[in-house]
């Protein structure tokens, strides 16, 4: 409250001095009144995850940057260039200001810009979607494309990429990343690679092959067992309306075979997420639609605001969710450090009712809800004002991602590849062969919604 009165006042203090008044800030006001509004937004709406945000300290800042600007915006170009300074003092990279072009663009394509970005690697190119420059230098590699070159090659999310072609990446902007990184199926790009970890460890000097990189829905195959049976395994590369439907027709199909088919094997491994509602969908396939999949708990409140099952989906786009599960039969999920958002709701409710194992590392770790907040003058906020939490309360946020119940490092190949084994895939079909059958009434995930480490 100090600090508002004290921003009254300083608004006085402008006014006595005719600040808004003088030639060539005819648009002062307006503009200082939509900082405001953001400003407002933000206190009303914002969920921090770091838990570093305070009303007091939010109070004064809306002063500071105002006073920055010397007090008056006198263009459109210096109000959003307060308004980007407001937004980023919140120290949340999901958050930021939208300028009208690009606010507009957000709202005609719901989906989110992962997914645009994810569907529209249809190119020839190696596979590696780069993110901001890092501290230690370089650019971080944000996630590599599924069976991409990147990928084949072990490149992981949080790596960084010094070089291309020789050329320091954190010079270049993504634009110029971008076209490097593409070029004629067949050729060559090289890449100077520093993994994730601490900085001493020394660089990989890599020749990626540049190759078409369509995006299947899902990539399936059936893998033996000794005993003559086979575990049905499905690759999830994103959650889409098209994903949902494919892995649908996967397990109907297995399904048909009876007991030949003793489980099943589901890779979220490099699965950035997608559209949260397939997620949810998705685990009606596999368990009770009227069992909570995640919650929803909005800024300010740790009040459950939307609790989110399959059977609460519009049936007019999702009709068969309320047919029930589609089979009992075991199930492992494989996820890694790339798993996540979708990945790791989906993934943290089938665990928590017993329906699932985890196999593999602890995931990313993001369970955040982003909102669209217009500012009047076509301009917008993109900003995070919920997190989702696991149906027993677990805080995939706050605790770093879902830890697996059984660990595993491996990066997803051998299933397609005649002769090449996957760490992982093996341990996930050892697991099925071994225990044909949860028990719900006995069987306890190692750690599940604790948010705690191994002893």
């Amino acid at each position: 409250m100090v600090k508002l009165q004290r921003y009254a006042q300083y608004l006085e203090t402008l006014a006595d001095a005719g600040v808004e008044e003088a030639p060539g800030c005819e648009s002062c006001a307006a503009n200082r009144m939509m900082l405001e509004r953001a400003w407002q937004t933000v206190a009303n709406e914002f969920y921090d995850p770091a838990g570093r945000f305070s009303q007091q300290a939010w109070a004064g800042q809306l002063q500071a940057v105002l006073a920055q600007h010397g007090g008056a915006l006198h263009s459109k170009a210096e109000a959003y260039s307060a308004l980007r300074e407001l937004l980023g003092s919140l120290g949340d990279r999901y958050s930021t200001f939208m300028e009208p072009a690009a606010f507009r663009r957000a709202l005609r394509q719901p989906m989110p810009a992962a997914e645009r970005d994810y569907l529209a690697a249809q190119f020839v190119g190696v596979g590696v979607q780069l993110g901001g420059v890092s501290p230690q230098g370089g650019r971080l590699v944000e996630a590599p494309l599924v069976e991409s070159p990147a990928e084949a090659a072990g490149i992981r999310r949080g790596d960084r990429v010094l070089e291309i072609e020789g050329i320091p990446a954190e010079s270049l902007t993504l634009d110029e990343t971008t076209t490097l990184l593409r070029g004629p199926a067949g050729s060559s790009v090289g890449l100077t690679v520093a993994p994730r970890g601490p900085a001493q460890q020394s660089p990989r000097q890599l020749l990626l092959e540049r190759r078409p990189l369509p995006q299947p829905a899902v990539k399936e195959a059936q893998l033996p067992l000794p005993d003559g049976r086979v575990v049905q395994y499905v690759r999830l590369h994103y959650f889409t309306h098209e994903a949902t439907g494919a892995l649908a027709q996967v397990v109907a199909s297995a399904e048909a075979e009876g007991q030949h088919v003793a489980g099943y094997v589901l890779d979220l491994r490099n699965n950035p997420g997608g559209v949260f509602e397939e997620a949810v969908a998705i685990a009606s396939l596999f368990q009770d639609p009227m069992s909570p999949v995640a919650e929803t708990v909005r800024s300010g409140s740790s009040l459950v605001d939307v609790v989110w099952r399959p059977a609460g989906l519009s049936p007019a786009s999702w009709p068969d969710v309320l047919a029930g599960p589609l089979t009992s039969k075991p199930l492992v999920l494989l996820v890694n450090s790339n798993s996540a958002s979708a990945s790791e709701v989906l993934a943290g409710g089938l665990r928590d009712y017993n329906r699932a194992v985890i196999v593999g590392e602890r995931t990313f770790g993001k369970g955040l809800v982003q909102y669209y907040f217009p500012m009047g003058d076509g301009s917008g906020l993109k900003l995070t004002a919920a997190k989702y939490l696991t149906p027993k309360a677990y805080d995939i946020t706050k605790f770093g991602g879902l830890t697996p119940d059984f660990a595993c490092k491996d990066y997803p190949h051998g299933v397609f590849t005649p002769g090449r084994a996957d760490r992982c895939v093996t341990s996930a079909l050892g697991y099925i062969m071994a225990a044909p059958a949860p028990d719900p009434l006995s069987y306890s995930p190692l750690y599940a919604s604790t948010g705690t480490e191994k002893p």
